[in-house]
């Protein structure tokens, strides 16, 4: 097995909606925000990170793809077609069977590395102007939830980053020669293309279906 080349993607990611990726939270005080963003622990600005990017562009692929990928999975997360596009674009988790790590050798390592989405310095600047409305470099909705029987309303806050913020982002596409001179690898792109096109239509974060979460992409691919 040999490594050929790369692919990097990279460009911005611009908020159509408000984006509400969620952290957890131990401990709240009277008048906190129920649902916060995550953040970068260092800088306390919002930010997307790796592993919800390319969790949710696996996700819509498997649906795109069907078939084995979800309908025949006998286990939470295992896929019998291990050795298909998923499992070479986005890594399978490594299992001790003999035939597993047969597989594991015949497939090689995880084709698409996706890192963490930061703010650009434009976007950081604009949304300071506007922390007297919200968090800091967030906005917090106000919404209100009213059960279809009794119509008692029950207030709920949510933070998001608003529409329009934009986050630069890049991620990086391994070419492998598993025997083939890299024809599988290079065909396979396409799904990671189809995958952003499928994210585009979809959405990212939580609350989708409420309205959160569009996003539109502008990027380029450099053959490294």
């Amino acid at each position: 097995m040999k490594l050929l080349g790369y692919k990097r993607i990279h460009g911005i990611i611009r908020l159509k909606s408000g984006l509400r990726i969620g952290m957890s939270k131990d401990q709240m005080a009277i008048g906190d925000v129920d649902n916060p963003v995550i953040r970068n622990p260092l800088t306390e600005e919002p930010y997307i990170p790796g592993s919800s990017l390319k969790g949710k562009m696996r996700y819509l692929l498997e649906w795109h793809l069907g078939g084995k990928y979800i309908t025949e999975s006998d286990q939470y997360h295992v896929y019998k077609d291990e050795d298909g596009p998923i499992g070479r674009i986005f890594g399978v988790a490594p299992g001790n069977d003999r035939r597993s790590k047969e597989l594991a050798q015949q497939r090689g390592p995880t084709r698409l590395l996706v890192r963490d989405a930061y703010l650009t310095p434009e976007s950081k600047k604009a949304l300071e102007a506007m922390t007297a409305r919200g968090g800091y470099l967030t906005e917090v909705k106000q919404e209100v939830f009213i059960p279809r029987i009794g119509g008692n309303a029950n207030p709920r806050t949510a933070e998001r980053v608003p529409a329009g913020a934009e986050f630069a982002f890049e991620m990086v596409y391994r070419v492998m020669d598993t025997g083939d001179g890299g024809q599988t690898d290079r065909g396979n792109f396409r799904h990671v293309e189809k995958a952003l096109e499928l994210l585009q239509l979809d959405g990212l974060g939580g609350y989708i279906s409420r309205g959160y979460g569009q996003v539109e992409l502008r990027y380029e691919v450099e053959e490294k």
